[in-house]
């Protein structure tokens, strides 16, 4: 797991964050860096993440969280041949963001996986279902965990991290 590169949601996942923690445990980690964490811009979120992807000499798992998803996603579309693969982490909904229309038709263009909750409040149930299978990307629904952040209490997050690790060892098998 050292081709990792963290796209974190709004207000950077902030410093108790799971993304925060792991990416402390983990310094060889990439992690986006943008100008305004506090405004989701599809296109602007995106060109950080294609940046980083366009200089990696090799492919990169994006571990995305909330809108980092969806930017995650976009820039996947860019350079599908730099993205190993996308283990999206309780993603918004598109439509709450207004950016359905950038992401609605398009499969996504690498293996990935989506990690959810069965009541965040930012991806509704029917939602995540209704965009697993949109993007063709397998769902692992893990109950009532809320938004999968520092604030639903989540913190380091060990079965996140054990879940990326199989997530990785299943691509690995695949190739």
């Amino acid at each position: 797991m050292n081709n990792i590169l963290l796209v974190p949601g709004l207000y950077d996942s902030g410093p108790q964050h799971w993304q925060t923690l792991w990416h402390q445990q983990n310094p060889h980690w990439l992690r986006v860096e943008q100008s305004d964490w506090t405004t989701p811009d599809l296109l602007r979120w995106a060109a950080p993440v294609i940046r980083l992807l366009e200089n990696s000499q090799e492919p990169l798992t994006l571990v995305a969280h909330s809108f980092g998803c969806l930017a995650s996603l976009y820039a996947a579309r860019q350079l599908p041949e730099k993205v190993s693969s996308l283990f999206l982490v309780a993603p918004a909904d598109p439509d709450l963001l207004g950016v359905q229309e950038a992401l609605i038709n398009h499969p996504a263009p690498v293996a990935g996986r989506i990690i959810a909750s069965s009541n965040d409040p930012w991806m509704p149930l029917d939602r995540v279902c209704f965009w697993s299978q949109r993007w063709r990307l397998p769902l692992s629904l893990l109950g009532p965990l809320r938004h999968i952040n520092a604030e639903s209490g989540h913190g380091t997050w060990p079965e996140g991290l054990e879940l990326l690790h199989w997530h990785c060892q299943q691509l690995s098998k695949e190739a």
